[in-house]
């Protein structure tokens, strides 16, 4: 979050397609896991911001668990579709 301005300029001017690799985008965590060699059901993803964190975990297919001393409050966390494995 918060890179979309520049990344739209620097899309235009390249001419190019941006690929995102930072939370929540799975590359990333799919990337930790196979560097690792750790298997999506051994692993979890723990975090305090839902919008970052716990979306990785879950766009990558693995538990989650948000821990409420952070960024996402348990009030923020009711408004959310998608619920981590733990809270």
């Amino acid at each position: 979050p918060g890179n979309g301005a520049l990344t739209s300029v620097l899309a235009v001017a390249t001419q190019t397609k941006p690929v995102f690799i930072g939370k929540p985008e799975p590359i990333i965590t799919e990337q930790a896991l196979e560097y690792l060699g750790s298997k999506k059901e051994e692993t979890i993803m723990v975090g305090d911001n839902y919008d970052t964190d716990i979306l990785a975990g879950i766009r990558t297919g693995i538990d989650t668990l948000l821990v409420h001393t952070g960024v996402t409050t348990k009030e923020m966390l009711k408004t959310k579709e998608v619920q981590p494995t733990y809270t």
